[in-house]
Order: structure tokens, then C-alpha cells, then sequence
């Protein structure tokens, strides 16, 4: 995909995921960082599970099953960024 598919996938993606974890709050920026971050997870998850091989990977193309992996994986990503958020917060 070239880089304006990218931001495009990465907008929807990230949309999707902070309308499913409504507990975070994303600007449009976020959200396409978020959606590009869950491509590279999700990809690297489908992966990891289809192969046994841990090999960094992004969502292959603009359907639905790439838009689900980087949903799952930005998800994923969103629950870690929560986590270490607030584990400096403590500190």
C-alpha cells in the first residue's frame, strides 16, 4: 500500500478501535498512528499463529479480514499504551 492508503487505513482502523475502547479518547493524528500501529500487531499476530514464526508483518491489503487483524491489534496496542500510561503515572 502506498503512504495515502496507509493514512487512510490507519484513520479508519483507529477510528474503529477508539469507538470500541471508548475509555481513550484520540485525536485524528492518534488515530492514524493507532490504526498503522494495530496494521504492524495485527499482521505480526495473524503471523505469528498462522506460521509459528514470529516475523514482523503488517496487514496485507485494504479488506475485511486486514481491517479486523489491525482492529485486533490495535486493540491490543491501545490496552498496553493504557497500561504502561498509568503505570507512570503511579510512579
Amino acid at each position: 500500500m502506498g503512504i495515502l492508503m496507509w493514512i487512510v487505513f490507519g484513520a479508519i482502523v483507529g477510528f474503529i478501535a477508539d469507538y470500541i475502547d471508548s475509555s481513550v479518547h484520540l485525536s485524528w493524528v492518534e488515530r492514524v498512528v493507532v490504526g498503522v500501529v494495530g496494521a504492524v500487531v495485527g499482521g505480526t499476530l495473524a503471523s505469528l499463529f498462522t506460521t509459528g514464526s514470529l516475523n514482523i508483518t503488517a496487514a496485507a491489503g485494504f479488506d475485511l479480514v486486514s481491517i479486523i487483524l489491525a482492529v485486533v491489534g490495535a486493540l491490543v496496542a491501545l490496552f498496553v499504551w493504557k497500561r504502561v500510561v498509568r503505570q507512570k503515572t503511579v510512579v
